[in-house]
């Protein structure tokens, strides 16, 4: 039993003298009518156990620990058993990320539990920003009936989620694979064998062609020997890079969109892809087939931020020595990228000097006006510099034939993906 008063019950205490003093010293008897009711609720109190929260035990079951930012949502199950006595008033709160909205049922409960219950809650979070995210701890609070003994307790259980980028499922990218696949009727390369290759046209016949690449319906209409041509689809390198200075901020989202659709592409089409963010420093995710590959470039993307290299002047060196060494010659390039950073269009510069066939993937929304939320007349002025300028290193990219994708995926008047190719 308690024996130590709370509070409360001190207070309630302090209530029935103060009223027995006034019956006595006002000679109003009926105050002391008013003192039972107070003392057999002093009785009760004084008389009840202790509020007994550390013999619960809680689990708790997500559905995925993986989701979009599309808004999919996580289902919950918070399984609560009690080992112990009985609690009066019991209040359970799961603790989410503030990223997070509750869509389904409440992370909040009040009620009464009884010895050796066990009860499962339910609720549906969504959350609509890509990261990393922890749902926990439970906060427990219990308490009697008159909320006299009252108790908190915080259970270290945590469950962990991942939030990844929305995935745009893309139909068409100018890819050449006359450049990037070396053409072959025949081979010699004891390496690659078996069926491993892509079909590529047919040619006439030349004495270094195995047999087994003869094309014998075609050799019969044209009463002619003729070979089929293949091409290796191992050995198609692509590289996506993908910007994300801190002059990408307000556009960083579709940039993460854009590259992760890009990088899912590719490696549908069996290139080899390989990826390089540039930001503080220079992020390299060496060129690799398959879904492993997108699986290295999502986890970047995912805790990727606007950054930028601590002194002013080093990106462009640092372009120089990391990257451009780990490029082969004459590669397809994915160059995404808003274009709001003039070392980034010298960079481009470069690259196409020395053969590289560059594709630009340009992020950016709707309307230039949409990309500034502040309605000041000196952050619109910011802005018309700052879209002139962008137009002004466009044109200069344009005059070096770089193919341009202009990429909205957003938008009031875009439900799907929107690309303006230009040359």
């Amino acid at each position: 039993m308690s024996l130590k008063q709370s509070p409360k019950e001190l207070d309630l205490l302090n209530f029935a003298l103060i009223l027995l003093l006034l019956a006595v010293f006002l000679q109003a008897w009926t105050f002391v009518g008013a003192i039972l009711p107070v003392l057999i609720i002093f009785f009760f109190s004084f008389t009840s156990e202790e509020i007994d929260v550390d013999s619960l035990t809680i689990k708790r079951w997500i559905s995925r620990n993986k989701t979009e930012t599309k808004g999919e949502l996580i289902h919950v199950n918070l399984i609560i058993e009690n080992k112990g006595k009985r609690i009066p008033l019991l209040e359970i709160a799961d603790l989410i990320p503030n990223e997070c909205t509750v869509n389904e049922g409440s992370n909040h409960w009040i009620l009464e539990l009884n010895e050796k219950d066990t009860i499962t809650f339910s609720y549906a979070i969504q959350c609509h920003h890509r990261g990393r995210y922890e749902i926990g701890p439970v906060i427990i609070r219990g308490a009697d009936f008159f909320n006299f003994h009252l108790k908190e307790i915080e259970y270290p259980v945590f469950s962990a989620f991942d939030v990844v980028p929305a995935l745009i499922k893309l139909k068409f990218l100018p890819i050449s694979r006359q450049r990037l696949l070396p053409e072959a009727g025949h081979i010699p390369s004891p390496i690659y064998k078996g069926r491993d290759f892509d079909f590529h046209g047919v040619r006439d016949y030349q004495e270094a062609d195995e047999l087994r690449t003869i094309n014998w319906r075609v050799t019969a209409k044209f009463n002619k020997l003729a070979t089929n041509e293949f091409a290796l689809d191992q050995s198609a390198r692509v590289f996506v890079i993908f910007d994300h200075t801190d002059s990408t901020i307000r556009l960083l989202e579709e940039g993460v969109m854009s590259a992760l659709s890009t990088s899912e592409y590719l490696i549908s089409q069996r290139n080899k892809v390989g990826f390089f963010g540039i930001g503080e420093f220079i992020h390299e995710i060496p060129a690799a087939p398959g879904k492993r590959q997108l699986l290295r470039i999502n986890e970047f993307l995912i805790d990727v931020e606007c950054s930028k290299p601590l002194y002013k002047d080093i990106l462009y060196p640092r372009l120089h020595r990391r990257l451009l060494p780990s490029l082969p010659p004459f590669s397809q390039i994915f160059f995404i990228s808003p274009l709001y950073n003039r070392i980034i269009v010298k960079f481009l510069h470069e690259l196409f000097k020395r053969g590289y066939l560059i594709t630009l993937i340009i992020p950016r929304l709707e309307t230039d006006s949409e990309e500034v939320s502040d309605p000041s007349e000196d952050s619109r002025l910011a802005n018309a510099l700052l879209t002139l300028d962008r137009g002004i290193m466009l044109k200069e990219v344009a005059k070096l034939g770089i193919q341009q994708i202009h990429w909205f995926p957003f938008g009031p008047k875009y439900e799907a993906i929107k690309m303006r190719i230009t040359k």
